[in-house]
């Protein structure tokens, strides 16, 4: 099996900001985060990566029980961080690890317009960890992470690849 250390090297080289490998079991999922997509999102529906066409969070709970381990980590925007996870599972797939599934950060920004049904990009339009249901605040803290604003004022955006 791949080393860990092997893995978070790889992700700091493509640009993350700070990388841990987690339990999944310190992945919190809740109905409630989809519903902040539903109501208050103006992207639901509209994108293949975005409620109602991601994975429910019983889905997700479901998928998370078939790993044990999750590569969280932490970029700049949602676009760097879903980019960061659709390259770190193309370098595990090189690597073996073909379990490999990454989740990105907000809606996709691949294309000004999506036809959900027929993707353009299928081998980079992956779903938010929130579209999900993960509750991105509440595992990052799982994580020992803060989720304050980076120096300069901006805040992180984080994305995810579960691993094994």
């Amino acid at each position: 099996m791949l080393d860990g250390e092997a893995v978070l090297a790889k992700a700091r080289e493509l640009g993350a900001l700070d990388a841990v490998i987690i339990p999944t079991s310190s992945i919190v999922v809740a109905h409630w985060v989809r519903l902040k997509c539903q109501y208050g999102c103006p992207d639901y529906g509209k994108w293949k990566t975005c409620p109602p066409y991601s994975p429910d969070p019983d889905t997700t709970s479901k998928v998370l029980a078939e790993y044990e381990k999750a590569l969280l980590m932490k970029s700049t925007s949602h676009t760097e961080a879903t980019n960061l996870a659709v390259s770190m599972m193309f370098w595990l797939y090189s690597q073996g690890i073909f379990k490999a599934f990454p989740m990105g950060s907000g809606r996709c920004y691949l294309c000004e317009e999506c036809d959900p049904l027929n993707c353009r990009h299928p081998d980079k339009a992956y779903p938010s960890m929130e579209a999900c249901g993960i509750d991105v605040v509440s595992t990052v803290k799982n994580a020992g992470w803060d989720n304050g604003p980076l120096e300069g004022g901006k805040y992180p955006h984080f994305c995810m690849v579960l691993l094994w």
